[in-house]
């Protein structure tokens, strides 16, 4: 599984798929027009932003594209992640242009601010009219999924109209390999249409496999993620700015969490603030709309607490937590911190990028449930770069010890960064998935 894949083209999905696809148009227009009179309503809130374009209206800056490469990312974690793959398209094929779409609305403004796309898109609904209509005005040289983004109308519409359909940095957990067997019947019928898998280790192959992925499609490369190592913007004047206004402080960072992490997190540092009165504590929510709540959370704790949207100076001596509710920054103020916490990781939602951190030379701290990010945290605890905690009081032991001993902070720092600059290679290998699956289809 780790080596080439060949040119066997993908299949027809036969009687058995035909019927599979058309449950699932059928399903999906029986939702769409359900939910056709509340669309005026939904244009009113938060949901209905880009509203027109999950409908199939292409942006001004796609309707001009001539074939582009068509890159597609789900929210910030895989827009990121993704960054390495686009230069590698950028410095291959400067004359192509490069599409990038998104499922979520931070995911687009993510890849607008980090890519460099030519044009950036939110994803259509999965409904097969409206996603054949995109591929068709696109009529891009090639579909680039990435991560577990297994759309079955979009990669139907690409199949029909010849256009070749790539998975990288493909990751299949166990237990959405559990979920797609529910839907056997659709999966095999999908997976059969995709071209080329290029997968982050071997239980992802082995498991996209089982699902009805032909062998000979299927290459092992690794993790995007892993290319990132050089591609941040932490010496820009923004950056710079805002590190200036932490200056000074001990600064550890509680990242991606989600509900029941703030806390452990509150939990760990209340007895390290009586030692270390200067620590300034960084939360960054994964899901924007949680401020409100995080906010709550630690006004009902008594902690003082600044946002970062309300920020205008440097943040005040008597401020314990920051609050980070804006998008985007948290990349740019890792450099300054001793340590890290990563979330997702405490509560089973699987984890989130425990790589970036590492980027910066951060010592990395997460919890026991990592299925999504299994392979970069495995690496960093083999390369004792990582340490795994199980809830607030290892995570204050830890955070206690590298606040008052900086060297060993500074070595497991070092020891991360070289885990994700000896794997930077990935991109060049995914990059050669793609070329080859480009080629062979002209």
């Amino acid at each position: 599984m780790s080596g080439n894949t060949t040119a066997e083209a993908p299949v027809r999905s036969g009687v058995a798929g035909g019927v599979a696809y058309a449950a699932y148009d059928a399903a999906g227009l029986v939702l769409g027009l359900a939910a056709a009179p509340f669309l005026p309503l939904l244009r009113l809130t938060r949901y209905g932003r880009g509203l027109a374009e999950r409908l199939g209206r292409l942006p001004l800056a796609a309707r001009g594209l001539r074939n582009p490469v068509w890159v597609h990312a789900a929210s910030v974690g895989e827009v990121l992640g993704a960054a390495a793959l686009v230069e590698q398209l950028r410095q291959h094929w400067p004359d192509r242009q490069v599409l990038v779409s998104t499922t979520s609305v931070g995911g687009r403004e993510t890849a607008r601010a980090r890519l460099g796309a030519d044009a950036v898109m939110l994803l259509p609904l999965d409904i097969g009219p409206v996603v054949e209509h995109v591929v068709r005005a696109l009529r891009p040289c090639c579909l680039v999924l990435v991560e577990t983004e297994i759309w079955p109308a979009l990669i139907r519409a690409a199949a029909r109209n010849r256009v070749p359909c790539v998975m990288v940095s493909g990751r299949i957990s166990a237990r959405a390999a559990t979920r797609y067997r529910w839907v056997r019947w659709l999966t095999r019928a999908v997976v059969a249409q995709v071209s080329a898998f290029a997968m982050q280790t071997d239980a992802d192959a082995a498991r996209i496999i089982a699902l009805g992925a032909s062998p000979a499609r299927v290459r092992v490369v690794g993790s995007l993620k892993f290319a990132r190592a050089g591609a941040t913007e932490s010496g820009s004047v923004h950056a710079v700015a805002l590190q200036a206004l932490v200056s000074g402080r001990l600064l550890l960072v509680g990242a991606s969490t989600h509900a029941g992490e703030e806390q452990m997190v509150l939990d760990a540092c209340v007895p390290l603030w009586s030692e270390h009165p200067d620590m300034l504590l960084l939360i960054a929510p994964r899901r924007p709309e949680r401020v409100d709540e995080v906010s709550q959370l630690l006004a009902g704790a008594g902690v003082v607490c600044e946002r970062r949207s309300t920020l205008r100076q440097a943040v005040a001596r008597s401020t314990q937590v920051l609050l980070l509710d804006t998008l985007g920054e948290l990349p740019n103020l890792l450099p300054i911190a001793r340590a890290v916490f990563v979330g997702g990781t405490i509560v089973p939602v699987g984890g989130h990028n425990v790589l970036e951190p590492a980027l910066f030379g951060k010592p990395v701290a997460f919890g026991p449930f990592t299925e999504n990010v299994a392979l970069a945290a495995g690496a960093l605890l083999d390369g004792a770069a990582g340490t795994r905690v199980h809830g607030a009081e290892e995570l204050r032991a830890e955070w206690s010890r590298l606040l008052r001993c900086p060297d060993v902070a500074d070595q497991m720092g070092a020891r991360g960064r070289a885990v994700v600059t000896a794997r930077a290679a990935v991109a060049q290998r995914t990059f050669e998935v793609v070329r080859k699956c480009v080629d062979e289809s002209a």
